[in-house]
C-alpha cells in the first residue's frame, strides 16, 4: 500500500471514531481554542515594552578560588544590570579580579 493511501484511510478511520463521540471531540476542539484565548487577553493587557541593553558585572567561578568564588556572590547578590558595557567585559580582559580583596 502507498503511503499517501495509508494515511487516507487512517485519517478516514480517525474522522470515523471521533464523529461517534461528540463530547470527546467538542473538548478537543475547544480545549486548545480556550488556551489561545487566555495568551492572546494576556498579551493584550501586558503589552511588551523597549528596555535597553543589560551588561551585568563579572562573577568569578568557583575554578578561580573559593574566596573570590564567594566574594563574587554576595558582593553581586542583587544582580544590577548596566546600561553600559562593565570593565571586564574589554576584548582580551580574561580576568579584573586581581584587586578584589
Amino acid at each position: 500500500m502507498a503511503v499517501g493511501t495509508q494515511l487516507g484511510l487512517l485519517l478516514w478511520k480517525n474522522f470515523t471514531y471521533r464523529r461517534r463521540q461528540r463530547v470527546q471531540l467538542a473538548i478537543e476542539i475547544l480545549w486548545p481554542l480556550f488556551l489561545f484565548l487566555i495568551l492572546i487577553s494576556v498579551r493584550q493587557s501586558h503589552p511588551p515594552f523597549k528596555q535597553h541593553e543589560c551588561h551585568f558585572p563579572n562573577k568569578a567561578l568557583p575554578s578561580a578560588g573559593t574566596l573570590p568564588w564567594l566574594q563574587g556572590i554576595i558582593c553581586n547578590l542583587n544582580n544590577p544590570c548596566f546600561r553600559h558595557p562593565t570593565a571586564g567585559e574589554a576584548p582580551g580582559v580574561v580576568g579584573n579580579f586581581r584587586g578584589s580583596m
